[in-house]
């Protein structure tokens, strides 16, 4: 696969997981930092030197997928817009106050129990979230208003950017409809997927252990919170 036929400017918890799970759906493999846990392809660390030198193989990194959504390819958006001038651009959006909620409680910084035995995997995977996403991007966290106002800035910069017709502004709630039309794609016989509640974010990490553990992957072993086919949120 390569290059990206669907791009995703939209930070993490504005309902990455459950677009990245609609785009497999419907035949766009996607990236997210849940596939970076789970591929045993990925390489946390080609992420971490990206975002150094803001230059990366990206068809190598992204070779398996043909959509990517979610830090830490969202971080580097406006790289590849460039270097992918035929993918659709979907801005995935969420009340502000909401956002920084949800964030405060899950991602700002993974609560893995460091008396538990985590593999190496999700070690590597943490610490290059940390360089890209709590050390990056919400680096102002403890100011509430500054990182609003980034989360805002985000959304702005996409629309300038971002030629019309090449950008959905997408909330997650609004279904199959726009994000089909969108992709020129039939809406599948099935709900809309709802994935990664905030208050499931450690049982979550626990999940993802116990399927690289097992060496199990995630349609094997779905996370007993997803809908997903009438089965995963």
């Amino acid at each position: 696969m390569a290059p990206l036929k669907v791009i995703g400017a939209g930070f993490g918890r504005t309902g990455t997981l459950s677009l990245c799970f609609a785009l497999d759906i419907l035949g766009y493999p996607c990236h997210h930092m849940e596939k970076v846990l789970l591929d045993p392809t990925q390489d946390p660390s080609a992420f971490a030197q990206a975002y150094r030198t803001r230059t990366a193989d990206w068809d190598s990194i992204f070779e398996n997928y043909d959509a990517a959504v979610d830090w830490p390819a969202a971080d580097f958006w406006p790289e590849l817009i460039h270097k992918y001038p035929g993918a659709k651009v979907i801005l995935t959006v969420r009340d502000p106050e909401e956002w920084y909620a949800s964030v405060a409680r899950t991602i700002k910084e993974w609560p893995m129990d460091p008396n538990v035995q985590w593999p190496e995997r999700m070690l590597k995977t943490r610490a290059m979230a940390r360089t890209i996403v709590r050390e990056g991007v919400l680096t102002d966290f403890a100011d509430k208003e500054a990182m609003i106002s980034k989360f805002k800035e985000n959304t702005e910069r996409v629309k300038q950017l971002v030629p019309r017709e090449r950008l959905l502004i997408f909330q997650v709630r609004d279904g199959w409809g726009p994000l089909c039309r969108f992709l020129g794609a039939t809406p599948p016989d099935t709900q809309f997927p709802q994935c990664n509640r905030g208050g499931d974010f450690v049982k979550r990490l626990l999940w993802v252990k116990k399927s690289i553990d097992s060496g199990r992957n995630l349609a094997a072993m779905p996370f007993e919170g997803d809908i997903i086919n009438a089965q995963c949120n």
